[in-house]
């Protein structure tokens, strides 16, 4: 694909069509409430969540893409200016709340940008995805391949996000004379918390933040578009379980250093039961 077409997770001027896979901020760097300088494609959970992380944003600039379907642009070649028709499908990633990846095809082939993903053989959806995958390619291959790579390696050996929830399930009913915190992003652990709170059957609450960029977290599911109210810290409240933004963990060395030494004290405790 040339240059000066499109961008994906780079925001810097020279392209014709931006496209966003999802909300964290190591994908959003130049990314601003400002942003003007052309349109902004991404999925339509993205589209719902992107005003919260960027107040004021020209909800003009936004092109929502569904999971799934072809969608055609028509862009001008840098080097012939001749018109360029580009289809893209958006694919799920399994990675947090409307992160998607892109299928692009054109003259140059088929060109597939997975940003931040998870593949496991285990999950329901990322098999949609990879069946969603084959079909668009329709018998051909992938050209090119833009991967994310970063625990590519045999010696990370993560569970599945199933085994991992229930993991967090039974540390939570194993103690039931704790309170435990659990730290969140602003997207990234929803379904964790949905699961929790259903397993355990408790009230889904997380924490309000005060620090700059670290507003509450709006909580969303995509595919059941369930919403978790927004509450104060549950452990003010006496409720089992609760969450606080990670960001707000670490203040200042001797906030950090406090915190240490009441991490210490409840798995003292936590040991001892």
């Amino acid at each position: 694909m040339e240059r000066g077409l499109i961008s994906v997770d780079r925001w810097a001027e020279g392209s014709q069509a931006y496209f966003l896979t999802h909300l964290h901020a190591d994908h959003t760097r130049g990314l601003t409430s400002a942003w003007s300088r052309g349109p902004l494609f991404c999925s339509r959970l993205s589209a719902k969540l992107l005003p919260s992380k960027f107040p004021g944003f020209d909800l003009s600039l936004l092109r929502v893409l569904d999971v799934g379907a072809w969608h055609s642009l028509s862009l001008l070649s840098p080097s012939s200016a001749a018109d360029t028709l580009v289809r893209v499908m958006p694919l799920d990633a399994h990675h947090c709340p409307g992160a998607v990846m892109y299928l692009f095809s054109g003259h140059f082939g088929s060109l597939l940008y997975t940003g931040d993903f998870r593949w496991e053989t285990t999950s329901e959806k990322a098999n949609r995805s990879r069946d969603m995958l084959v079909k668009a390619l329709n018998g051909s291959r992938v050209n090119a391949l833009y991967l994310d790579n970063t625990y590519c390696n045999p010696s990370y050996s993560f569970p599945s996000r199933r085994d991992a929830a229930q993991q967090v399930v039974d540390i939570i009913a194993s103690h039931p004379k704790h309170h435990v915190i659990i730290g969140i992003d602003t997207l990234g652990k929803e379904d964790l918390l949905v699961h929790i709170a259903r397993v355990l059957k408790i009230k889904r609450v997380q924490h309000k933040g005060k620090e700059s960029g670290k507003e509450h977290v709006r909580v969303v599911r995509a595919e059941a578009s369930v919403e978790v109210n927004d509450l104060i810290d549950s452990t003010r409240k006496g409720r089992k379980c609760g969450t606080v933004g990670v960001s707000g963990v670490y203040m200042s060395r001797a906030s950090a250093s406090r915190r240490r030494r009441r991490g210490a004290k409840i798995m003292e405790d936590i040991s001892a039961d």
